[in-house]
């Protein structure tokens, strides 16, 4: 049996509608499965592929997903040749700041390609990314600074109670020699007083 196309009047088989159909069910219906808002996120992003009157084509919509699949697996996004961690709430702020620009009218719909979506997801995996480095930077200045102030105490403490043993006859001069160089510090130091 032939069916026609109400928008065009092309003729097709029953078999191609079931399958159109059963194919946007499934979609829709893995969509829906998703972690909210990420179905919605995501459905509402890929209408944006879609030219007005027309329909997404699944082909199309599978590459589309497919371009972006390994990056959000992995939690990382690829722009320019350069990669940088990405975590999926920088991604969904990414996707709901797009959609943003739609509803605002600040796009030229349909979009050909990721490129929009990448430039705001890579720009905030850099913001995060330069905050965590300062942060990181802060604590090993502070904590290397503790570390050479806590050692230049130690040695001071080492040696003044090494020179406290001589004068109190508990060390020899040769095993409070001994010690300060077990403890890498050079003897000389007793003589410097």
């Amino acid at each position: 049996m032939q069916g026609k196309c109400p928008a065009c009047n092309a003729t097709f088989s029953l078999d191609v509608a079931f399958a159109v159909d059963a194919g946007r069910s499934a979609v829709l219906m893995a969509l829906q499965l998703m972690p909210k808002p990420w179905g919605s996120l995501l459905a509402q992003y890929m209408g944006m592929f879609r030219s007005a009157g027309r329909a997404l084509s699944f082909d199309r919509t599978e590459r589309l997903l497919g371009e972006l699949r390994t990056m959000l697996e992995t939690q990382t996004v690829t722009r320019n040749g350069l990669t940088r961690p990405c975590p999926l709430a920088l991604w969904q702020q990414g996707f709901e700041r797009v959609l943003e620009q739609r509803d605002a009218a600040k796009l030229q719909l349909p979009l050909k390609t990721h490129g929009y979506l990448l430039e705001i997801v890579f720009a905030l995996a850099e913001q995060a990314g330069a905050k965590q480095e300062k942060v990181q930077e802060t604590q090993r200045r502070s904590g290397a600074q503790r570390n050479d102030y806590d050692e230049r105490m130690q040695r001071s403490f080492l040696i003044n109670a090494v020179r406290g043993d001589i004068d109190l006859g508990l060390l020899s001069r040769e095993d409070a020699e001994k010690k300060l160089r077990d403890a890498g510090i050079n003897p000389e130091v007793l003589d410097g007083r």
